[in-house]
């Protein structure tokens, strides 16, 4: 009898430790103990509860991506002061513009939910400039890719003289200044992070390395070098207003602003949609669509970072931003959370979440950011690289020849079919429809 109450005891005290690892973890984290038990665990959160996390994340975001962008246009106008810019300044930049993309790019996973990043009636980016139509944020800012000969006519079409960003803006879309035998007017892009990388690092024809541009191309003594600095002061300013604008209307103290409307009880299942909808889109479309289709066509060009060689980075902090919708929270350096909340996953049930979480840090885990001469400044850089990680450039991998090549295929599938076969599941289960564009 003894014995049997013995028994009873030591199962109760395992069924509560369970119990007990179970509810500290919680859904979205490791819950390799649920699994084992074939447990289900509900929803943790409540949509309002992770649509006011959500926003916050927004805000959260837009105001790091902004404070960095801030930090080069700073360094950006120094250089610009500056008659005769030495190699040790233009490394200063291309440093700050690896950070300050680093940012950015954990922002990418907002797009396509119909908020102010890329919805031009949420938010017109430029209600003054000279193109009558609204504008969203993200063309501004994001756009690709790019003829950068358009951005060379533009300078040399002005020669030393002081630029001004209505000028630059009234010209994007010009195909008389691209170089193309073709030239595509959605290619004639003047503004944002790629203009800025191309200025900093010029074209990349190495197979060893990013581009190799001069300081001296900056100088005054050099044909167009004041009209290239006024240029890139021109266009990092304008960066850090327009990151400016997205972050105003996430801002818990605005008023008005569209952080109301998503946060209204009236919209609550139409802004999770949204936010389904919109990973859903990214995932299949941007992320793991569009951003990999160099892996078939093979080339240089249709590398997305291909001035500075930091394409690998674009992927990693894709997949980061993902992953702090997912979990709630708001990470940029690996395995540190600035900030937590409940994620998208919380208010799924732990079977309904399948192997999303996983999947995503699979593929962000695939990408190591290890290339001493452009990444050192990266949050993530290691001099080391776990083993199956993508460890070349990504401008060789992309060849079939490349005997990493392999890697990039399958976290291709990973991306555009696995994860998002299974985060459509996930949305479905609690009754939203995702349809990938």
């Amino acid at each position: 009898m003894r014995n049997i109450h013995t028994k009873i005891l030591s199962v109760l005290f395992s069924i509560l430790l369970f119990g007990s690892l179970i509810s500290c973890e919680g859904p979205g984290s490791d819950n390799s103990a649920a699994a084992l038990l074939g447990l289900d665990i509900p929803a943790s959160a409540t949509k309002s509860q992770f649509l006011n996390r959500y926003a916050d994340l927004a805000f959260e975001s837009y105001t790091q991506a902004e404070l960095d962008a801030s930090t080069l246009a700073a360094a950006v106008t120094t250089f610009d002061s500056n008659t005769n810019p030495s190699a040790s300044d233009l490394t200063n930049l291309r440093n700050l513009w690896v950070k300050a993309r680093a940012s950015y790019l954990v922002t990418e996973a907002f797009r396509f939910s119909q908020g102010p990043i890329d919805t031009d009636t949420v938010l017109d980016c430029e209600p003054t400039g000279s193109v009558s139509q609204p504008h969203d944020c993200e063309g501004l800012l994001n756009a690709w890719p790019l003829d950068e000969d358009a951005v060379d006519s533009y300078i040399n079409d002005g020669g030393n003289s002081v630029t001004s960003f209505a000028s630059i803006y009234g010209e994007i879309g010009d195909t008389n200044l691209g170089g193309e035998p073709e030239p595509q007017e959605d290619k004639i892009v003047l503004t944002g992070y790629h203009p800025i990388e191309y200025l900093l690092w010029g074209k990349d024809t190495s197979s060893t390395g990013a581009g190799n541009r001069a300081a001296s191309d900056f100088a005054d003594a050099t044909t167009d070098g004041a009209r290239r600095r006024h240029y890139l002061k021109t266009i990092t300013d304008r960066l850090v207003v327009h990151l400016g604008l997205i972050k105003d209307q996430w801002d818990p103290a605005n008023t008005g602003n569209y952080r109301e409307t998503f946060l209204d009880s009236a919209n609550v299942n139409i802004s999770v949609g949204n936010i389904f909808q919109g990973l859903g889109s990214f995932m299949a479309g941007e992320w793991g669509g569009e951003r990999l289709t160099g892996v078939i066509g093979e080339t240089q060009e249709e590398e997305h970072s291909c001035f500075s060689d930091t394409t690998k980075a674009d992927f990693y902090y894709d997949a980061q931003g993902v992953l702090n919708i997912w979990t709630g929270n708001y990470t940029i350096q690996k395995g540190v959370n600035i900030s937590t909340g409940p994620g998208l996953s919380n208010i799924l049930s732990f079977r309904q979440q399948g192997a999303i979480q996983s999947e995503i840090e699979s593929s962000r885990n695939i990408f190591c950011i290890n290339l001493s001469d452009t990444e050192s400044e990266d949050p993530n850089f290691r001099t080391s690289c776990p083993s199956g990680s993508l460890t070349h450039r990504f401008d060789q991998a992309i060849s079939s020849a490349d005997s990493q090549h392999g890697i990039l295929v399958n976290v291709q599938r990973l991306i555009g079919s696995t994860l998002n076969r299974d985060f459509v599941a996930a949305a479905a289960a609690i009754g939203f429809s995702v349809v990938p564009e």
